[in-house]
């Protein structure tokens, strides 16, 4: 009996062994297949940081680039300079007028007109936006400015102002602009109001190559002073007058200039929108203030859309206070509600 107790407990503690050490390769195995998960989560999210951190040393590399188009001339005393800022000065050396292009230089668009029914119209497509047959950017070349005032500084005053660039080539570009002269007028005190300063007139005359075919074009880009000919109507804002009251700048985030009588320019033929980047512009006679003035953007601060919305959502607002007011209102009928009368007896029989 003793012996067949001793071999009983010997298998009993050999299936023990066995259990003890299965149990400790599977808790084994489960260390280090959870060591192995986290080393690639680690790994991962090492390569995550250093992605992020190339993708910010990116960042930062075009940011410095784009900080690096500005001039900065603080060792001269001149302080930061934008590289699209003219002082456009008249024949005396005297600055007459300043223009700031802060995102960017001069761009031209190039558009078609085309005839629908017996109206001069842009061409576009399928969506009604206009189509672009090509672009180019003036950023190759230093303009020559200048500017001839006639007038005293007074009402009355015009300043002609003259941007002209020359030389230059845009390789692989089916719009090529060699030279352009923009020509801008000036006048002060009219003729929307006498104390605005106003465009009164502007022109570009371009000489260039599209599908390497010789291409000169000179357009009239006088704005519309406002929404009709009446002078109450006159408005400056986007898509109409460029002018604001003396001593203010005008400022805008994209100030496009574009013919405004196709019918002058004919069905079929090459126009040109000019646009000015982030424009800053305000003449210095008759200013009283040394740099630019105050800012007259061309976005109102508070826009039609915005005055339509707020207006329509209090009339639906009003409407629905007042038909809960008249809901509250209502009376719910007591005729027979006395406790004390006989009951409401409704036969059921036919």
């Amino acid at each position: 009996k003793l012996i067949l107790l001793d071999s009983l407990l010997q298998e009993k503690m050999k299936d023990l062994l066995r259990g003890t050490l299965l149990c400790f390769v599977l808790i084994n195995g489960l260390k280090a297949e959870s060591l192995g998960d986290g080393l690639a989560e680690g790994q991962l999210k090492t390569g995550l940081a250093e992605g992020q951190l190339k993708a910010k040393g990116l960042a930062e590399g075009q940011l410095k680039a784009k900080a690096d188009i500005a001039q900065d001339n603080s060792a001269t005393g001149e302080g930061f300079v934008y590289p699209y800022f003219f002082e456009i000065k008249d024949a005396s050396n005297a600055i007459r007028a300043r223009l700031n292009l802060t995102k960017g230089p001069f761009l031209l668009d190039l558009v078609k007109t085309t005839t629908t029914g017996n109206k001069v119209v842009y061409v576009k497509n399928e969506k009604k936006q206009i189509i672009l047959f090509g672009n180019s950017s003036f950023d190759q070349t230093a303009p020559t400015t200048s500017a001839v005032v006639t007038g005293n500084g007074a009402n009355g005053t015009k300043i002609d102002i003259t941007i002209a660039y020359d030389g230059m080539v845009a390789a692989n570009s089916t719009f090529i602009v060699q030279s352009a002269e923009i020509k801008l007028s000036i006048e002060l005190g009219g003729p929307s109001r006498m104390d605005y300063w106003n465009i009164t007139a502007a022109s570009i005359e371009v000489n260039s190559t599209v599908n390497s075919t010789e291409a000169n074009l000179s357009l009239d880009l006088t704005p519309k002073f406002g929404y009709s000919s009446r002078t109450a109507d006159f408005a400056c804002t986007t898509g109409f007058g460029i002018c604001a009251p003396l001593g203010l700048c005008w400022s805008c985030d994209d100030q496009v200039m574009k013919p405004n009588n196709l019918t002058a320019v004919g069905t079929g033929k090459l126009a040109v929108f000019l646009h000015f980047p982030g424009m800053v512009l305000q003449p210095a006679t008759g200013n009283t203030t040394t740099g630019f003035g105050y800012n007259w953007d061309c976005d109102p601060l508070i826009p039609i859309s915005l005055w339509v919305s707020l207006l329509v959502t209090l009339m639906l607002a009003s409407i629905l206070f007042w038909a809960l007011y008249m809901l509250s209102a209502l009376q719910t009928p007591n005729k027979f509600d006395d406790p004390k009368g006989p009951s409401i007896h409704v036969p059921q029989a036919e």
